[in-house]
């Protein structure tokens, strides 16, 4: 029997999240949903990859919205140079980059411009996953 007062607090559990974009348009589209979901907690949107993974180490992060094609590097360069201890949800204008993704072992990815309902439906599903991981290592 699950306790109601537990019940409420696994509802709203929110999830650190961060964006790695180099287009300023893109970043705020982003910042704007991942602000307006309930189960986000925003910490940050960054054009230069490295800040946006120290920001993911420092403040523990779940979740990184990292776009394909960023300025000087692009995310697989990145993913082969650097170990990212997140859940990443890959965006991009081009599909193509889906199929990459998913040789990456990311199977999470979204096309650009990111309507609202799809971003909620894939959040939704990010996070339930995340929840059920939790409570199977039971990590608090």
């Amino acid at each position: 029997m699950v306790l109601p007062f537990l019940h409420q607090i696994v509802l709203h559990m929110t999830y650190k999240t961060v964006i790695i974009d180099d287009s300023s348009v893109q970043r705020l589209a982003t910042t704007f949903l991942v602000k307006n979901h309930p189960r986000l907690e925003f910490i940050g949107a960054y054009a230069n990859p490295y800040e946006g993974i120290q920001a993911i180490y420092e403040k523990k992060a779940d979740i990184l919205l990292l776009d394909v094609l960023i300025d000087d590097i692009n995310a697989f360069e990145l993913l082969d140079s650097i170990e990212i201890p997140s859940t990443i949800l890959i965006n991009s204008t081009w599909e193509k980059y889906a199929s990459l993704a998913s040789s990456y072992g990311i199977n999470d990815f979204l096309l650009k411009p990111i309507p609202k309902k799809e971003f909620d439906t894939k959040i939704n599903e990010i996070t339930d996953r995340l929840q059920q991981l939790k409570a199977y290592y039971e990590i608090p």
